[in-house]
């Protein structure tokens, strides 16, 4: 009935079912085989509340099963035969007078088809990229706003040195501040390589960037499965260093405990936690660490649980 858009089941019901299906996953009443089992009939949903919550499950999926390269290009490979054709109708222009449903819509579509290595996207992403960085482009006729993060990401992360010092200095350079917590994020999500990653925790610290938009760039790597054990990794080394920068700014000290290691669901990551904070003084952050635990423990739990039985359903699916 959600396939053949049955007229009885309302987006409410259907954003519903997916919030259900996901919750009794996490909790183990369920299987993520089951969520995504029930999400492939959802290929051609319009709504954009429905896919906005969809994706966000999807990509919370992408993120913790991932956890060896068959796994994560499965995954990626679901993602963009979901995605195929709605990407394909929508497009990357944003007519004038459209509805802002629709524009929202388009950009979770053109992203979800980014980061999943969409080949078509890709090629998209590139090409406009190319133009916005241009000197004297139309920047935003080259790339909308709202589409513009997936460009960035794509272009680097397919890319290298170059492409990533352009996103650089569109961040020292753009005037507006939005567009800097943007290009941090991106930064932050699609860099890749040693030598680039760790000119990312240089650039994190440098006057180039506010204190209070730190944890832009630490969301970023929380989501980059390549960067996100060298960020962690990279908090332990320069623990005092981050504890001297916010000393009386107690809640930033939590958040650069719990956004490195947001995406993990590793047991060893967990005890790397508890190993390191054991000689600390914890008491100014001490709830944020242990929500960063007990984070760790139910996404262990569950990809445990649930990883044999995923990977199976996906290659028995063809992916």
């Amino acid at each position: 009935a959600i396939l053949a858009g049955h007229a009885d089941i309302g987006v409410a019901d259907r954003a519903g079912l997916l919030a259900d299906q996901s919750s009794l996953a996490t909790s183990g009443h369920s299987g993520v085989d089951r969520l995504l089992d029930l999400i492939q009939y959802y290929k051609n949903e319009k709504a954009y509340v429905v896919w906005d919550l969809l994706l966000a499950k999807l990509d919370n999926i992408t993120q913790l099963f991932s956890v060896n390269d068959r796994a994560h290009r499965a995954i990626q490979h679901f993602q963009r035969k979901l995605v195929h054709n709605l990407v394909q109708e929508l497009g990357w222009e944003f007519p004038e007078g459209e509805d802002h449903l629709t524009s929202l819509l388009r950009g979770v579509i053109v992203s979800c088809a980014g980061r999943s290595r969409h080949e078509e996207t890709v090629k998209e992403a590139q090409r406009r990229f190319v133009l916005f960085m241009q000197e004297g482009a139309d920047q935003t006729k080259a790339l909308h706003p709202t589409i513009r993060r997936t460009a960035f990401e794509v272009a680097m992360s397919h890319g290298g040195v170059k492409e990533f010092e352009q996103v650089m200095n569109y961040y020292k350079t753009t005037p507006k501040q939005d567009q800097q917590v943007m290009a941090l994020v991106a930064i932050g999500s699609a860099v890749h390589g040693e030598e680039l990653i760790q000119r990312v925790f240089q650039f994190a610290l440098s006057d180039d960037v506010r204190p209070q938009d730190f944890p832009y760039i630490l969301s970023g790597l929380s989501t980059n499965i390549g960067a996100r054990h060298a960020a962690w990794r990279w908090i332990k080394a320069n623990w005092q260093t981050v504890v001297d920068r916010y000393t009386g700014n107690m809640g930033m000290l939590g958040y650069c405990i719990k956004i490195p290691i947001n995406k993990m669901a590793d047991p060893a990551v967990l005890k790397d936690l508890e190993e390191f904070f054991a000689d600390k003084d914890t008491k100014d952050f001490e709830r944020d660490l242990e929500q960063a635990k007990e984070g760790l423990r139910i996404r262990s739990k569950w990809v445990a649980r649930d990883g044999a039985a995923l990977e199976s359903w996906l290659i028995e699916q063809g992916y």
